[in-house]
């Protein structure tokens, strides 16, 4: 097997004790029954909210569980779906459609450039609406002006949530986490299954590597901003960068956010050059159907670690 990279620590980083999961005190003593830690999670159909503020607080530093994100009405809006909003509407050519100008030929005057320039901004402003003031302004481009409070914060307040992974593994695995309907209704252990099966697709095989990761210490993350499904770090990402980027393969089939060999190398460069490792990791087992019980000893776990080949380091001496 190839030997691992040690991590690698932010700045001033030194003799930090961290305490992995959040059934332990703060002085990384497990709780006994009479004092076990009962989270209180709300689901809205998309991740679990947390919103008491010492579960947010033990939920974080006890485990690093849970992220900052803007949620909306019942939907969860980060910047990647904004991101996303805004290329559609870039792509919109009649909107960025450009002032035909013909440039002025040879020695014209510059009183002629003057009145043609004049006269292009007269056309602009004909075909374009007029605001008086910046209350008109906000209730004709609504949309528009709604999208910049929620990805600036202002407007909409940051909630503590968690993903499906977490919520289920902090549920399932430590049962130490209470998930509610929005009518304030307890999920059952079973009824969270069924829900986050219908939710996220392939989610037993997804789950089964969050849960395998989560056993051997590792803080697991999204990491879709590199490419991936995860993103492992040592300890806590307050003080360790992520040390590999993880993919799913689901029964040895290739990923879909990596369905080709192009894509592959692309992903491998760029992990590369955010100084990580990307790390394969195959699910085997069966896939989910109606009815189907939680059983994780039905599925293995095998993960590879790809690296770049270089001839000129890689090859051997004579």
């Amino acid at each position: 097997m190839l030997p691992l990279k040690p991590p690698v620590s932010k700045k001033n980083v030194k003799n930090i004790k961290l305490i992995d999961f959040p059934i332990y005190d703060e002085n990384g003593e497990i709780l006994d029954q009479n004092s076990w830690p009962k989270y209180q999670g709300i689901f809205n159909g998309k991740v679990i909210i947390i919103n008491d503020l010492n579960d947010k607080s033990r939920l974080c530093n006890l485990g690093c569980f849970g992220q900052l994100g803007i949620i909306d009405k019942d939907k969860f809006i980060d910047y990647k779906t904004l991101q996303n909003q805004v290329l559609r509407q870039k792509k919109n050519w009649q909107a960025m459609e450009l002032v035909p100008f013909d440039f002025p030929h040879n020695n014209q005057n510059v009183t002629d450039e003057k009145n043609l320039h004049i006269k292009l901004q007269e056309d602009y402003v004909a075909n374009k609406p007029v605001y008086n003031n910046w209350k008109e302004l906000k209730s004709s481009c609504s949309t528009e002006y709604e999208q910049l409070l929620i990805l600036s914060g202002v407007q909409h307040e940051l909630s503590y949530f968690l993903l499906l992974e977490e919520a289920f593994f902090l549920c399932y695995t430590l049962e130490c986490l209470e998930i509610r309907s929005e009518d304030s209704s307890l999920i059952s252990i079973v009824e969270c299954w069924k829900q986050f099966n219908g939710l996220k697709k392939k989610f037993p095989y997804f789950y089964a590597a969050y849960h395998y990761y989560r056993s051997k210490g590792w803080v697991v993350k999204p990491g879709q901003q590199y490419g991936g499904d995860y993103v492992l770090y040592k300890s806590s990402p307050i003080y360790y960068h992520s040390s590999y980027v993880v993919v799913i393969s689901v029964n040895g089939q290739n990923s879909e956010l990596l369905p080709s060999w192009p894509s592959w190398y692309g992903c491998g460069r760029a992990i590369e050059a955010a100084s990580k490792e990307l790390l394969i990791c195959t699910v085997l087992g069966p896939a989910y159907e109606e009815g189907m019980l939680i059983d994780l000893s039905q599925y293995t776990i095998n993960d590879t670690i790809v690296r770049r080949w270089v001839p000129s380091q890689n090859r051997k001496k004579p």
